[in-house]
């Protein structure tokens, strides 16, 4: 059954002309900004329907379609039947292309054209053909059938309206973007519908056919926020160690692979904290686990089919040439330690099922059961609000001023982080630069007190070895040991700060670069949270006129848009966290490792 079409936007303002007089089309177009949106202040009773494609003899105004010759816009489809109501209005049926010339132009319309005639158009009435897809849910209305005429009402005192009810509109409309975070997400559904919740018997006696335990709602995927908001921590915080990497072959060498030895290491005081925590690790603190490239984006990808609404930590590039390089598997080793490491501190992927068995399993038969089970989850998408529980009035109103200041926070510090990169690449360049030229003095040096490439005929040392013409000569001796020490200084220098820009260095600029995007990366969170607020406002902006209606219940919606909210700031609280801690520790690990290597420079 299709669903109602959108309520018509009130009326907008009309198009008026400025003083200027347009003599030509080309200066029409130089005017065009000209155009104003004026509201008619004084009222007057409803004049006699006007034809859409005429107007009256008294009207002045030039229609749109007498000034623009030529319009450029955006293509765009109707998706439902709509009849102007004056002349202004542009009439079209479902699934003609139209040529929107200016988008919201008032509240609600847009101007557009349609075979040489322009007009005013509803927006919600069309989409545009770059954003066309098939909707979920959503059919076009029919065109409406005539009624008796009893029920008929002049249009001299009320127009008939094509729309459906204000309550359908806003509990029935979808947005028309279906690539929207906001869709994709789950958060649409959710708000709308509420999704089947795994709590009710009968859903859940039903979903557990032959995969039992998969469609269990266990502890794990019941999450908890606590006032501010944020997350309320129910594992004990551990550390994840990648390395060892290793090249392994399989069907006789047909096939090649790098693993990883994965360790991870718990703080055994920090249990007394968390004692859920205690079967997260069935061999105490430790455990060391094998785990492939592959495995690794297995568990990327579950991660976000489980949990749309967080915005995970990108995985390394793959890359095929070249992969066997011990280089490049340094490189990759250490951004998966740094992946890995973000989902252990985030507050609830840290005690999911699927990180702990990634972490734990060693059994390969196991692993591939324990596979099985987590792509056949249930709890995916929508499912995941189900099982939020939070404190109620948690957030006031959608807190939407957080997010806008979040959202410019994130804007700016995307737009100067190219600074931060390109200033580090050439500190560790010079860097570089300068063990370089330690070791050229130190082997020009070499090269003076040994006479090294002299050429013939020409001596640089006496009998003794030391750097001059005299034999037995003590001073010259003495000197030429001391200059030998000091190139073997220098040297040690330059190993010194070529390995500090190795170990500490390179980590300092990767660091740097994993927050390039705040904005991009985190802008989900915003689609997110601005999509919840918008429908928030809706219902509460028509909270007066549907609560009489008994098959809208208002406070429903409103609380799990509060749910979204809820979710919403407490990843943006998390992020705020995570971000202070990485650069904190990265700025101390860079001081610490110039403080080491000055120190080691000092004993030298």
């Amino acid at each position: 059954m299709s669903k109602v079409r959108p309520v018509v936007p009130p009326k907008p303002a009309r198009l008026s002309i400025g003083p200027k007089k347009r003599d030509t089309i080309s200066s029409a177009y130089s005017t065009y900004s000209t155009y104003s949106i004026t509201e008619s202040i004084v009222e007057s009773p409803p004049a006699t329907p006007v034809s859409p494609n005429e107007k009256t003899a008294d009207d002045k105004t030039p229609r749109a379609s007498e000034i623009f010759t030529q319009p450029v816009g955006r293509q765009a489809r109707a998706l439902y039947n709509f009849e102007g109501e004056s002349y202004q209005e542009l009439s079209f049926k479902a699934g003609d292309v139209l040529n929107v010339l200016k988008e919201r132009l008032s509240e609600g319309w847009s101007l557009a054209e349609k075979d040489g005639i322009t007009g005013l158009v509803p927006e919600a009435y069309i989409t545009y053909t770059t954003e066309f897809a098939e909707l979920h849910n959503l059919a076009l209305s029919p065109t409406l059938s005539c009624e008796s005429d009893d029920s008929m009402v002049s249009s001299t005192t009320s127009p008939i309206s094509n729309g459906p009810s204000r309550s359908s509109t806003i509990l029935g409309r979808r947005q028309l973007n279906r690539f929207s975070w906001f869709v994709t997400t789950g958060v649409e559904e959710f708000i709308l519908s509420g999704g089947e919740l795994f709590a009710d018997s009968d859903s859940a006696n039903e979903s557990k056919g032959d995969n039992e335990e998969g469609d269990e709602i266990t502890e794990s995927d019941k999450h908890y926020i606590q006032s501010g908001p944020s997350w309320h921590e129910k594992a004990v915080l551990f550390k994840v160690i990648v390395h060892n990497p290793e090249k392994r072959v399989k069907l006789g060498g047909v096939s090649e692979y790098t693993i990883f030895y994965v360790t991870s290491l718990v703080n055994f005081s920090e249990f007394l904290l968390f004692h859920i925590c205690f079967e997260c690790f069935p061999n105490g603190v430790r455990v060391t686990v094998e785990r492939r490239f592959s495995q690794f984006e297995w568990l990327y990808n579950r991660l976000s089919a489980k949990f749309g609404a967080f915005v995970l930590p990108p995985l390394p590039e793959k890359q095929y040439s070249g992969r066997f390089n011990e280089e490049f598997i340094e490189k990759r080793r250490r951004a998966l330690e740094r992946f890995i490491n973000r989902l252990a501190r985030h507050p609830v992927i840290r005690y999911s099922d699927l990180l702990t068995h990634f972490l734990s399993c060693e059994d390969e038969s196991e692993w591939r059961k324990q596979e099985k089970r987590f792509e056949s989850d249930k709890i995916v998408g929508h499912a995941f609000f189900q099982h939020v529980y939070h404190p109620e009035f948690n957030v006031d109103d959608g807190e939407i001023e957080t997010m806008e200041r979040f959202e410019a926070h994130a804007r700016a510090m995307e737009k100067l982080m190219p600074w931060i990169n390109e200033a580090s690449q050439a500190h560790k360049d010079s860097l570089d630069e300068m063990q370089h030229q330690y070791r050229r003095v130190s082997f020009a040096l070499l090269r003076l007190i040994t006479g090294h490439n002299s050429g013939d005929g020409f001596e640089s040392t006496n009998e003794d070895g030391a750097w001059c013409w005299r034999d037995g000569c003590y001073a010259c001796l003495s000197l030429t040991k001391a200059l030998q020490s000091t190139v073997e200084s220098m040297q040690t220098i330059a190993d010194l700060h070529d390995s500090h820009a190795k170990e500490a260095v390179i980590p300092w600029i990767e660091n740097f670069k994993e927050h390039n995007y705040p904005f991009s990366n985190n802008e989900p969170l915003v689609d997110m949270h601005t999509g919840a607020y918008k429908k928030f406002k809706e219902v509460s902006e028509e909270n007066e006129s549907l609560q009489h209606l008994g098959d809208v219940d208002i406070e429903t919606i409103r609380s799990r848009c509060d749910t979204v909210f809820n979710v919403t700031l407490a990843e943006v609280d998390r992020i705020h966290d995570e971000r202070v801690q990485d650069f904190r520790e990265n700025t101390k690990q860079y001081l610490d490792g110039q403080i080491e290597v000055y120190e080691k420079v000092f004993i030298s």
